[in-house]
């Protein structure tokens, strides 16, 4: 395993680290562990969502079947006031 020496840590964030960890029943180390892989997690999903190189241009305005029309809708509903 690789081991990860962080020097330039501001104690406050040491302190609330230290709290959280507490707070899981985890040691400090396990607790950094756990952030890490959460965000990095979400980074990968964050990145599996985004749209693919040229999207917008490869399919905006590329329908070519018939003219999409709205239907007609009904009046809106008359709803109560609120108090």
């Amino acid at each position: 395993m690789i081991s990860i020496n962080l020097q330039h840590i501001k104690p406050s964030v040491i302190a609330k680290l230290q709290q959280l960890a507490q707070q899981n029943h985890r040691s400090l180390e396990e607790e950094i562990t756990a952030i890490l892989e959460q965000v990095t997690q979400e980074n990968v999903i964050a990145q599996k969502r985004q749209w693919s190189p040229n999207f917008f241009e490869r399919t905006s305005g590329a329908w070519q079947g018939e003219d999409l029309v709205r239907e007609v809708q009904e009046a809106a509903q008359e709803r109560e006031p609120l108090l």
